[in-house]
């Protein structure tokens, strides 16, 4: 069977959206022949395979520093030439390429599955939430309403989804391949506290600089973006000292330096479920983060891990020293983090429960 899949980005573009759709959609391939349509990348070709994916990158224009692709004109002809597939997935309502496979279903009258990332609206500017919600209300609306099926990669994703269209949602969580993320941790002789993810404004990354200021403890950095520039100034002399920016490093070096870490910390202001804290549990590895999104659905607080309010700095610092001063606590919460993400959300769980939903879709 044929399943075309709309990312609005995909491989070589990283983050946590991507390795979502390039984990569930390997493992699909067990049963469908898969296709990825998503946007374009300077240098990229327009057409290749990739781990028995076949790619298809359709022309865009790559806005707000590259985390904001909107589809040219000749996106649609281009598609056309398609061989008809037997269902659409569509990813995040936020991504003019989401409308784009809904439009394409409709005339080809394809069901429609859509995924589900966001858990609010868009995070931006003041002068411009007017413009995200009424995208939302309008074009998320739009899709939410044409899909066959909706799921959310969280229960707060799918909390969203009823926000903005009241119809039923299932759950397909966000997950990862918890045999790969199974590392003994190793314990430093000066503590790190570590990051992973894109290093754009809403990651809150400032926020975790300015609250380890005064904590004697290594700060790592790991990840690319368009912000990174402001990051480096705002660290100022502390690079190279406590501060260490790792830039971007693929699955297996992230492993092993997520395994010479004693604290993981997101101090992220908007999430869907995120990946970073998954695989940073599943290490066994004390978390931190803040309570957004679907981040309450990982971290029990004070159990599995501790939760912050994000833009607290103050918090933030302050439990950071706490988790420092009282190692034994919050290695055992560690532990409790790791057994819950091995039995909740591991990939191959996810991926079956998925494959399921589409066959019968597919089949009614």
């Amino acid at each position: 069977m044929k399943l075309l899949v709309f990312s609005p980005y995909f491989w070589p573009h990283k983050g946590g959206h991507e390795k979502y759709v390039e984990e569930l959609c390997t493992r699909l391939l067990k049963h469908w022949d898969v296709t990825i349509v998503t946007a374009q990348l300077p240098g990229t070709k327009t057409e290749e395979d990739y781990l028995g994916l076949h790619v298809i990158r359709v022309p865009s224009w790559n806005v707000l520093g590259g985390t904001y692709p909107v589809p040219k004109p000749g996106a649609f002809k281009q598609l056309r030439k398609l061989e008809r597939p037997d269902m659409i997935i569509t990813n995040t309502r936020f991504f003019p390429l989401s409308a784009v496979g809904v439009r394409f279903a409709n005339k080809n009258n394809i069901p429609i599955f859509h995924v589900e990332h966001g858990t609010t609206h868009p995070p931006v500017r003041l002068f411009l939430n007017w413009v995200v919600k009424f995208y939302d209300h309008t074009i998320g609306r739009y899709v939410f309403k044409n899909a066959t099926i909706v799921a959310g990669v969280s229960h707060a994703a799918e909390d969203f989804v009823t926000h903005v269209y009241r119809r039923g949602t299932t759950a397909l969580y966000n997950s990862i391949d918890t045999t790969f993320f199974n590392h003994k941790l190793t314990s430093p002789k000066r503590p790190v506290i570590t990051f992973v993810g894109r290093l754009v404004e809403a990651k809150g990354v400032q926020d975790l600089i300015a609250a380890t200021q005064t904590i004697n403890a290594d700060v790592w950095i790991i990840g690319a973006g368009n912000y990174e520039t402001e990051l480096k100034s705002f660290a100022g002399e502390l690079i190279g000292k406590t501060v260490i920016f790792w830039g971007e490093k693929n699955h297996e070096e992230i492993r092993d330096l997520l395994s010479k870490s004693t604290l993981f910390v997101n101090p992220s202001y908007n999430e869907g479920l995120p990946t970073s804290v998954l695989e940073a549990g599943a290490m066994g590895l004390p978390v931190i983060a803040t309570e957004v999104g679907g981040t309450r659905e990982i971290i029990e607080d004070g159990v599995t891990g501790y939760l912050s309010r994000p833009h607290d700095i103050t918090q933030l610092r302050r439990l950071i020293e706490q988790s420092l001063q009282m190692p034994e606590k919050t290695q055992t919460m560690g532990k409790k983090l790791q057994e819950k993400i091995r039995k909740n959300f591991d990939w191959d769980t996810t991926a079956r429960k998925a494959d399921k939903l589409l066959r019968e879709l597919v089949n009614k």
